[in-house]
Order: structure tokens, then sequence, then C-alpha cells
């Protein structure tokens, strides 16, 4: 096993027991979106270990899938259940509608065969990242949370600290967005159940 691989190995087994920790602390029946967002984390997880015990070339192209799956739909799915966890659940309901469109152009992609996104897809990724960063910021503020400011700025760098990591120096993104993702999750256990 390489260098790279151990590293990832241990990455992905992090975001596994991580997200099986949030299995323990937000039950389905109590917090079904965090939950979902939860069960979507470990699965990525889990493809990315047996990924690289194995290298399976059909684990790799799961595991692709699971990853752009991973940048867009968590985040929605968490600010759902944490608005409506407070007074304002018309805007829970807006965050809903963000995955609507996502999970369309990720159904696309993948009947496409995962040719490279459209302008179109890639501008509605953008908007659905930062429209959800910017109103757990705004979570964040009205609630005076730490705990969702640094949601928010981990959900940032998963995405965009990722990919500058890796226009300045190659094969830092990885480690940048898995440490991210963990640290995202672990955080809205605390938000999410710290509210029972």
């Amino acid at each position: 096993m390489s260098d790279n691989s151990a590293v990832s190995g241990v990455l992905n087994a992090l975001l596994c027991g991580v997200t099986g920790y949030g299995f323990y602390a937000m039950g389905p029946m109590d917090h079904p979106y965090a939950f979902s967002a939860c069960v979507i984390g470990f699965c990525h997880g889990l493809l990315g270990l047996v990924d690289c015990l194995t290298g399976d070339s059909n684990v790799k192209s799961a595991k692709e899938t699971t990853n752009a799956i991973m940048e867009i739909v968590p985040l929605p799915l968490v600010n759902i259940e944490l608005f409506f966890g407070g007074e304002s659940s018309n805007i829970a309901l807006g965050h809903g509608l963000f995955i609507v469109p996502m999970a369309i152009s990720v159904l696309v992609a993948l009947i496409k065969g995962g040719e490279e996104a459209d302008e179109a897809t890639e501008t509605l990724k953008l908007l659905t990242i930062l429209g959800n960063i910017t109103s757990l910021c705004y979570l964040a503020v009205n609630e005076g949370s730490w705990v969702m400011g640094g949601m928010a700025f981990l959900a940032f760098m998963a995405k965009y600290g990722a990919e500058f990591s890796e226009t300045q120096l190659e094969g830092s993104g990885d480690p940048i967005k898995y440490i991210s993702w963990s640290g995202f999750y672990f955080l809205t256990t605390l938000a999410v159940g710290g509210e029972k």
C-alpha cells in the first residue's frame, strides 16, 4: 500500500467513524435529514476504504459519483434539519428545494456516463453550495452559535479551500476535503444532537 493510499484509507476511516457517531447520536426518527446526510457520508467513506484496499475500477467509479453527491447534498439536508429545529420552517422548505435540481443534474450526469458537467450544472452547484453556506452563517449569527459558524467554515473549506489548495500543491486537496467533511459531520452531530 502506497503512502497516498494509506493516508486516503485513514481519512476515509475517519469519515466513516464520524458519520457512524452521527448515526448513534441522531436517530432517523428524531432527525431524518441529518441522519440521511450521515448515511451519504458513511457510504462515501466506506467506498473510499474499499477503493484503498482493492483498487477496483468499479469502486473508483462509484466513489466519484458519491463524491459529486457529497459536494451538494449533505449541506442542504443539514440546513433543513437545523431550520426545522428553529422557528423558520419555510426556510427549511427552501433548502429542500435546492436538492431537487441538483439530484436531477446528478442523474443526468450518470445517464450521460460521467461526462463533464455543463456550465449550467456548475452554476447551479455553485449557487446551491454558496446559498447553503450563507444560510448557515445567517443561522449561526442569529443563534450566536460557534458550532454552526464552524460548520459553515468547514463546508466552505471542503469545496473551495480544497480546490485552492490543490492548485497550490498537487495532492493536498483531498486531505483538506476529507478533514473538512469529517469536522463538518462532527459539528453537525453537536449542533443537531445537542437539541435534544
